[in-house]
């Protein structure tokens, strides 16, 4: 009896595929938007190569606030549902969002410091909002570690969605207050830039989305293989 010439192919976990797509997505975009922006992007005649340093950190920052809204809708279908995909979606996203907003906070104050002489201004509402933001969500890490089993996951959801209420007055506070030190990019009018600054601007917001969501897959298929591992081990000691 000659063996079979086929063999059975380890099974994939779910989310897996996307997850290596996003990832060469993101990859591939941060690797153009970087040289664009670096070696093709006019300079800006007043600030001179600092300025660079606008395409990562407003990309980011709007990077940032899109997961915390990712965590408030998954919240949301967490309570609608109770299910344990969505929680997992809540809580990545608010990790990944805390660690772009990390970022935002090191990059606006790298150029504030060059462009300003200062690395951070109290009396601007728009960077005072920005970081109580960042507060807010900090904050939800220590409320899941406080509950337990259905709660954790109920609790977080809840407060997932209480706090995206505070991302609207970040952005909110930078269309009104008025600063020197955080001057307004983009206006009712449009965006105040010229065309070649603006096209790698929206190649680099590309590329920090695609790379939340690579993050987001990749969070999310290591959770799904810690379960799968949980679970051959409680069946290899049931057998």
């Amino acid at each position: 009896m000659t063996p079979s010439s086929t063999t059975d192919s380890p099974k994939r976990l779910p989310g897996e595929r996307a997850a290596l797509i996003w990832g060469v997505i993101a990859t591939i975009l941060v690797v153009v938007s970087t040289i664009g922006v670096f070696l093709v992007a006019p300079e800006d005649a007043d600030q001179g190569v600092i300025q660079r340093i606008f395409y990562f950190h407003v990309a980011i920052a709007i990077a940032s606030l899109v997961a915390f809204a990712v965590a408030c809708v998954a919240g949301i279908l967490y309570l609608r549902t109770r299910s344990v995909r969505w929680d997992d979606v809540g809580e990545a996203s608010i990790r990944i969002g805390l660690l772009f907003s990390v970022l935002v906070v090191i990059t606006g104050s790298i150029w504030a410091k060059a462009s300003w002489g200062t690395w951070w201004v109290w009396t601007d509402p728009r960077l005072v909002t920005y970081l109580i933001v960042v507060l807010i969500y900090a904050a939800y890490f220590v409320l899941r570690s406080s509950a337990e089993d259905d709660r954790k996951a109920r609790y977080s959801a809840i407060y997932a969605i209480a706090g995206f209420a505070s991302v609207p007055l970040s952005f909110y506070s930078v269309r009104v207050a008025e600063s020197f030190v955080h001057p307004v990019v983009f206006t009712g009018g449009g965006a105040n830039m010229p065309g070649s600054m603006l096209i790698w601007f929206v190649i680099s917001l590309a590329a920090m989305l695609a790379l939340f969501i690579a993050l987001l897959e990749v969070d999310l298929l290591g959770r799904r293989s810690e379960r799968a591992l949980r679970q051959l081990a409680l069946r290899l000691e049931a057998a």
